[in-house]
């Protein structure tokens, strides 16, 4: 009770103060027509502003924006996402940000071929957030809009920054380092405007180990580790993995690699992807890697599951192993619900394809 008081306390400005962003890893991406490049999850947040053109920003969650010119976005969760100038392009790995290299001056990088459909300032940077933030209600996207008709275009970044500050911010040395001070800013002003934003500061937890189920089913693909989901539940690791594995029945890894693996089906039946893709937004840094664990998990490989979805219906519907951990039962606790996933459990603690995977996919296993 002492903790949610001193919680209480706090104004927003307070909290607020608190949040942080550090680093110097900004470029501008050139993107051509139908082109497109991806980032792989990660625990940095990621900034993106379109300065020239238009694009379509979607995650790995599903949440998509289009974004204009003066447009901008983080994606706060850091989960896999693209960015791209038409529905149909191919969106490569965006190497530059992958490697997260500081920078003095954002070099200019050509993504794709032919006329340049959208010019975009990206910047990958980490964040430290107030200790009382609930990291499970950050939304995926939060849009800094500034151009004319944007999501945001009534709210306060327009009277905090002129259209041209962001691509004058990005000229000559130091640019880095104001371009993330300006990142910041706009990060304030945009939780402290969006209705969501409230959420961040709710009462600490009551079930810490309901949130991590949480995480893991709305951001399955993230950087998940057992120290990193701990830590985003106010855990230390080894109380986090006996609680969990207690309470769930299951250790927090197994239940990653499962909810990647439902994940990347659902991405695979769809039929629009390519292997790769889907990999790196199931979380997977290698394509053979996630091949494989996909094959032992379903008995199936991703390719004959994707060929069998544009055959024609011959897949039905996967549904997750462990059905939507929150929705509609808020109030239960962990190991209620860890009570109603114990016979999906039972059939995947080999981990070798089970009689249910040969059912849910339509027929005998290849």
């Amino acid at each position: 009770m002492q903790r949610r008081a001193a919680s209480e306390d706090k104004s927003v400005s307070d909290l607020l103060s608190a949040l942080e962003l550090r680093g110097q890893t900004w470029c501008y991406s050139d993107v051509g027509q139908d082109a497109g490049f991806s980032v792989a999850p990660c625990d940095a947040v990621l900034f993106h502003a379109v300065l020239h053109g238009s694009a379509r920003i979607a995650c790995a969650s599903g949440a998509m924006i289009e974004l204009g010119v003066g447009d901008a976005v983080i994606v706060l969760s850091g989960e896999a996402h693209a960015l791209r100038t038409s529905a149909g392009s191919q969106a490569t790995t965006h190497e530059f940000l992958r490697s997260e290299d500081s920078v003095d001056i954002p070099p200019s990088l050509a993504i794709g071929s032919g006329r340049i459909a959208a010019r975009v300032l990206s910047g990958k940077l980490r964040a430290t957030w107030p200790g009382e933030v609930n990291r499970a209600t950050l939304p995926s996207l939060l849009p800094l809009g500034q151009g004319e008709g944007s999501v945001m275009d009534a709210g306060p970044l327009v009277a905090l920054l002129r259209p041209e500050a962001l691509p004058l911010a990005g000229i000559g040395a130091g640019s880095a380092a104001l371009l993330t001070r300006l990142a910041a800013m706009m990060l304030v002003a945009g939780l402290r405007a969006d209705p969501r934003c409230r959420q961040l500061f709710a009462p600490p937890r009551q079930d810490p180990i309901a949130d991590a189920l949480r995480l893991i089913e709305t951001s399955p693909a993230a950087n998940w580790t057992v120290e990193r989901l701990a830590r985003s539940v106010g855990m230390g690791r080894s109380n986090f993995a006996a609680h969990f594995t207690q309470q769930v029945g299951r250790a927090p890894m197994e239940l990653v690699a499962e909810q990647r693996m439902e994940h990347a089906a659902s991405l695979l039946r769809q039929g629009k992807l390519k292997i790769a893709e889907i990999s790196e937004m199931a979380g997977y840094g290698s394509e053979a890697a996630f091949s494989r664990r996909f094959t032992r998990h379903f008995g199936i490989s991703p390719s004959q599951m994707r060929d069998r979805a544009r055959a024609g219906g011959e897949v039905k519907s996967v549904g997750p192993a462990f059905p939507p951990v929150l929705s509609g039962r808020a109030g239960q606790s962990a190991a209620v619900l860890a009570r109603q996933r114990a016979p999906a459990a039972s059939q995947r603690i080999s981990g070798k394809p089970t009689p249910k995977a040969g059912i849910l996919l339509g027929g005998k296993r290849d």
